[in-house]
């Protein structure tokens, strides 16, 4: 029994290294691609249709932990969000399931946030719950500083009584930590 107990406690302290977690911190930077919606001004009858809209930067931070499964919270501003009158926040927390590759890792993401939205023009649409999916990779081949590239899709709730689609690809700088 004695020797079952120390093979455990051995066995434990050896695996430690083995599950110990990624953490990463991302600045990004990138471009999104609205899709088409029709937005009416709470002044006017009149709908906006934004059929369309000009694909606007992206830029923000992204934390992520986990070495296979994972999490990540993206924190993400727009300066022209759906049109230049509007600018808009994303708060995302994302699953992440990444290869437990030591340089390049592929991975896929999907979660559920906010986009809060505020301005002068039709597109201040407030703040929604929004689902969003994607992938990328990341890629630090020594040392702790790397690139990360990423492609994802938003789907915006209850816009307008409709439903807004967001495609977003950026680039980063990973610090690995």
């Amino acid at each position: 029994m004695k020797n079952l107990g120390r093979f455990l406690a051995v066995f434990i302290l050896l695996c430690v290294p083995a599950m110990a977690e990624d953490n990463d911190l991302t600045l990004f930077g990138g471009v999104q691609f609205p899709g088409k919606i029709t937005l009416s001004r709470a002044t006017s009858t009149v709908p906006d249709i934004i059929s369309d809209p000009v694909n606007v930067g992206v830029f923000g931070v992204r934390y992520g932990r986990g070495k296979v499964f994972g999490h990540e919270e993206t924190f993400a501003y727009t300066p022209n969000f759906l049109s230049s009158d509007s600018k808009s926040i994303l708060l995302n927390s994302n699953i992440l399931i990444q290869a437990p590759a030591p340089v390049i890792k592929p991975y896929v993401t999907a979660g559920m946030g906010t986009v809060m939205s505020w301005g002068s023009g039709p597109a201040d649409i407030g703040s929604k719950f929004a689902l969003n999916y994607g992938g990328g990779l990341k890629v630090a081949p020594a040392g702790p500083i790397g690139v990360r590239f990423d492609a994802r899709a938003y789907t915006v709730f209850s816009v307008q009584s409709q439903t807004l689609k967001l495609g977003e690809v950026s680039v980063g700088v990973l610090f690995r930590f």
